[in-house]
């Protein structure tokens, strides 16, 4: 059976939940598509990704 990926934490399997790294909540965090970052945390750090000055 596969699991697709960036299942919301209630519909993901529980042997796949766990808690985000960053804030603790439930995440879709083992298998495949899981993130160590919930979807809150992982659009922030994204964000914060792409407006970050790029070093020379």
């Amino acid at each position: 059976m596969t699991t697709p990926v960036n299942l919301p934490p209630e519909q993901c399997p529980s042997s796949l939940r766990g808690r985000c790294s960053r804030c603790h909540a439930p995440c879709h965090r083992y298998g495949h598509g899981g993130n160590p970052l919930c979807h809150s945390c992982r659009a922030e750090v994204e964000s914060k990704r792409q407006t970050k000055p790029k070093a020379a």
